[in-house]
């Protein structure tokens, strides 16, 4: 910035516009950044629906297994690991009798139209 024509000679900008004043402006602020500070192009991902299943029961399940994990991992204790995968255990049978649970009513539902 301190080498740029903004910080140079303030005098030979005397005769210049207010319009062209504020191109030189920008010109040299593009300019500053895109050395210093580049556009890198971002990657969104594309959000995914979650299963139709999936419901605040699932998710409470979950997060209560989440901090049975991140008790574990700050103790490192067998008792903590046990109730974590306790935890575990009851997250993948709550998940299966959801699903199985709502499948076969969107079966029955259909009543055989395939």
């Amino acid at each position: 910035m301190a080498a740029s024509e903004l910080c140079g000679d303030l005098t030979a900008l005397d005769d210049q516009t207010v319009d062209e004043l504020i191109q030189l402006y920008n010109q040299v602020m593009t300019a500053l950044l895109d050395r210093h500070c580049p556009t890198v192009t971002v990657r969104r991902r594309v959000s995914k629906k979650t299963t139709p299943w999936f419901d605040a029961d699932c998710r409470a399940a979950r997060r209560r297994a989440r901090a049975a994990e991140r008790r574990f991992k700050r103790t490192f204790a067998d008792a903590i690991y046990q109730m974590w995968s306790a935890e575990l255990g009851k997250i993948r049978a709550l998940y299966e009798q959801k699903s199985s649970t709502f499948w076969g009513k969107e079966i029955a539902d259909c009543n055989g139209n395939t």
